[in-house]
């Protein structure tokens, strides 16, 4: 009987311990399945914002995205000890051909209470992946000779090649538009844009009148031709120094140019056969030069109207699901406004905080106060458009 006893206590006590364990283990498992909640949490966060900054750096290089990305991760999984063989970098390409970034850490965390199944560490893991959209841009630069009169013109041309730069010849599509008295197309949206677009803005010249509305028409034709692939971010980058001087127009029944002067009153002159004009250097009007009256146009309602034609390709633009950013350049020694560009006018062209088109494609527009600045300005927008795709 005694003995029969002394089993039952030690099956009791056996059964005590085992139960023990396993609640032990079962509490463990809900505290470390806890703490390690915690730890992929945050350990998911840090890859989310590495990998939109490898994202946002990858037309830098590979190179640069991967240490880019690498730092982001370990600064902030900084309190979780990350290091850099905890965080892996990788590229690929999506089914859209997208090129993508790809992140992923893991941290090795000591359990507590689960030490009792045996169980001693966790490993978690979080990965994350960005997808890097290609960019069909164009750039439309005025080359008009107040640019020239300035000595702004070599400043202009050095802060738009260094724009270019921060494209991918190999991931977007870039081309070049230019316009004076008349626009011309100095470079097809085509990929491999970098060498030809450098080698077309260092042949540019500044002369002649502000064509906005022939400026931002060229760009349209290009940003809705063929060579738009369908899933790109579209965007225009749209640069003056001043306001609106010529347009394309009906002339006495027939499409000519007419220009009026940068200040002052009257008409300067109408062109014939507005696609023939040369395009890097400017010739005499054909008719009405100097004139206050041309067939019913007069200085007030020539300016008017080609403002109104910048803004009409505007909204043309944006009903294409354009992002227009705009850019402006203004001069400290000119006195008279209209010398200066118009900045209501071009925040209007690039529908900032979307007040001209509530719904559609919301740009930006920046303003250079010298030409100095305008290296740093042209920064500053490639800088925001890209950071705004990585997003």
């Amino acid at each position: 009987m005694g003995s029969n006893r002394k089993n039952e206590r030690g099956a009791v006590l056996l059964l005590v311990a085992v139960s023990l364990t396993v609640l032990l283990g079962i509490g463990g498992l809900a505290l470390d399945s806890a703490r390690g909640y915690l730890v992929k949490a945050r350990l998911a966060r840090a890859v989310d914002a590495a990998v939109l900054a490898g994202a946002r750096s990858l037309r830098l290089g590979q190179d640069v995205a991967r240490e880019r990305a690498t730092n982001v991760a370990l600064v902030n999984g900084a309190q979780m000890g990350i290091s850099c063989s905890d965080i892996t970098v990788s590229f690929g390409t999506n089914a859209e051909g997208e090129q993508t970034v790809q992140v992923t850490a893991q941290r090795t965390m000591p359990t507590t209470l689960m030490r009792v199944l045996d169980i001693d560490f966790m490993n978690i893991r979080s990965m994350a992946v960005a997808a890097v959209p290609p960019v069909d841009l164009v750039l439309v630069l005025d080359q008009s000779g107040s640019l020239g009169t300035a000595n702004a013109f070599d400043d202009l041309q050095d802060a738009a090649k260094l724009f270019v730069d921060y494209f991918d010849d190999n991931i977007d599509q870039l081309g070049l538009v230019s316009f004076q008295l008349r626009a011309t197309e100095r470079f097809a949206l085509a990929g491999g844009f970098n060498t030809p677009i450098k080698n077309g803005i260092d042949l540019l010249t500044s002369f002649s009148y502000t064509n906005v509305g022939d400026g931002l028409g060229l760009a349209y034709d290009q940003i809705t031709g063929p060579s738009v692939r369908q899933r790109s971010a579209k965007v225009v980058v749209f640069f003056t120094d001043g306001r609106p001087t010529a347009f394309r127009g009906d002339v006495n029944g027939q499409e000519r140019m007419l220009s009026i002067p940068q200040t002052g009153t009257g008409i300067a002159g109408y062109y014939n056969n507005p696609d023939q004009l040369p395009t890097n250097w400017s010739p005499g009007p054909d008719g009405c030069k100097n004139v206050n009256n041309c067939f019913g146009w007069t200085e007030p309602i020539a300016r008017a109207h080609g403002r109104q034609l910048g803004l009409d390709q505007a909204t043309q633009l944006r009903n294409a699901g354009v992002f227009v950013y705009s850019i402006g350049l203004g001069n400290p020694n000119f006195v008279d406004p209209l010398w200066q560009p118009d900045m209501d006018y071009l925040a209007e062209i690039a529908n900032v905080d979307g007040v001209a088109a509530p719904g559609k494609p919301v740009g930006k527009s920046y303003f250079a106060p010298s030409a100095n600045e305008l290296r740093s300005v042209f920064q500053q927008v490639a800088s925001d458009l890209l950071v705004r795709l990585a997003q």
